[in-house]
Order: C-alpha cells, then structure tokens, then sequence
C-alpha cells in the first residue's frame, strides 16, 4: 500500500505543481543491488546472516522526488523510497536464538525491508568561472552545498521457520525507526555531469543509523539523465531481546526525468 501511495505521489506531484523557472523537480526510478549484511544477538549468542543464513546479495527497487526552490527563503525537499524483500534457505551448523525460540535445523527466512528519507535542505552554491586552456574556454563548473535534515524511516521485518519440524511456530522480529538525522551533501556540476555525494548519521541511544550515497548523473537529452551510484545503509536497534545490526551496500542504476 505504502509502495503505490508513493507511487502515485510521485507521478501526480510533478504535474500539480505548476513548475515555473525558479522550481526544478526530479522524479527518478531505479535498482538497488546490494550486499546483505548484519547480525542478530542476544543473551544466548548471535547468528550471522551470510554465515548461517546464507544471504549474499539481493535487489532492491527504488523511487525518489527532488523538488528545488531557486529561493533563499524555501528550503528544497528530497523524498526516497526503497523497499527490499527476499528470503533464503539455510541449513545451520549452530543452534541460533531468534525471539526467545531456538532452532538448530534446516530453516527458511525471510527479510522484508523498507526505508523513507525525507529530507529538508538549503543548497548553497558557488557559480563557476569561464577559463581558456590551450585557447579554449571551459566553464570550470558549479559547486554545491547541500545542508539539513532528514527525517529517516526505516521498516525491517525478519521471520525464521523450522523446516523440519512443521509444528513449531515461526518466530519474527520486528523493528521500527523514525529517526531525524542531520544530513549533508555536495554536488558538483560539469557540462552534462553532475558528481554528488552525501551522508546521513546518527547514534542516539539504542538506535544507530549511517548511510551515505555517490554516484554519478550523465544528462544523455536535455530532461533525462542516467545514474550510476554506490549507496550503503546500515542500522542498529534493540527489539525486545535481541540486538539487531543490518547492513545494504551496492551499486544502484536508475533513470532521472527533469521537467
């Protein structure tokens, strides 16, 4: 439901906003492949999820809505959204502990995995300067600082179930953050190009969250560009007893329309 509802957010605001020349708005769809990583531990000890789940690497979809004001007084908005969903067969070599229930067996598990960035941030710019090389002129290029906040929620949902003893229950765990994070960016603009990174962080209590973002936007016609990028998320909670540390690392590709 959350998935649509972003969806349709996503392709109806662009076109109820009457984009005039100090507003540009970026809508963006893309594909995550990432590294699955993280731990679950509690009193009785810990399982991995690539030595005893057997997970590796997964894929992602993602969608995002950048809306920039050419104004000092309005800040910028950013929204993304990612969801992952997978599972995987394992057979254990260790009795592991997953919400107070053992299991020690052939099992299957499930992730399911979502996150919100929504984020508020003041672009500062510094406009570059026209240089001749070699009797040439080239524009040296924009650079760009972006500072604010971004308000993070991330969803994550593990389930174990015993496949040799079909009686026993399934276990889950279900862990929830809504998180402000102060987040920082910068971009740099070339011709077609524009080079950007930027990074969200926060430790405060139990809750630990890190992620950064860089790729590369090449403009291939005048309102559409290619994204190549690495982005990593990782995240810390505490449900009930256990302790659980999750991390997504890969390269993501998307498409970005300009309008």
């Amino acid at each position: 439901m959350l998935l649509r509802l972003l969806l349709l957010f996503i392709l109806i605001a662009p076109l109820s906003i009457q984009a005039k020349s100090n507003i540009d708005i970026k809508t963006e769809v893309g594909i995550f492949l990432p590294e699955l990583k993280g731990t679950i531990k509690n009193t009785k000890g810990s399982s991995d999820f690539q030595e005893d789940y057997k997970y590796s690497t997964s894929q992602a979809s993602s969608f995002s809505l950048d809306i920039n004001f050419h104004k000092t007084y309005i800040p910028n908005f950013y929204i993304s959204y990612l969801n992952l969903s997978t599972n995987m067969d394992s057979t254990l070599n260790k009795s592991v502990t997953v919400a107070d229930a053992d299991f020690n067996s052939s099992v299957s598990t499930y992730i399911d995995y979502s996150i919100i960035n929504a984020i508020a941030y003041k672009d500062f710019v510094k406009k570059g300067s026209v240089k001749k090389i070699f009797g040439y002129n080239f524009y040296t290029g924009d650079l760009e600082l972006d500072l604010g906040l971004n308000m993070k929620l991330i969803n994550w949902s593990f389930k174990i179930q015993d496949k040799v003893d079909l009686t026993k229950q399934p276990s889950w765990i279900d862990a929830g953050l809504l998180v402000p994070t102060p987040y920082i960016g910068m971009k740099y603009y070339f011709y077609n190009i524009i080079l950007y990174s930027n990074m969200s962080a926060l430790s405060f209590g139990d809750a630990k969250l890190f992620s950064y973002h860089t790729g590369i936007d090449y403009r291939i016609i005048k309102t559409i560009y290619f994204s190549s990028s690495y982005y990593y998320e990782s995240f810390e909670a505490i449900e009930k007893n256990d302790t659980i540390k999750f991390i997504t690392a890969g390269y993501k590709f998307s498409f970005i329309y300009k309008f």
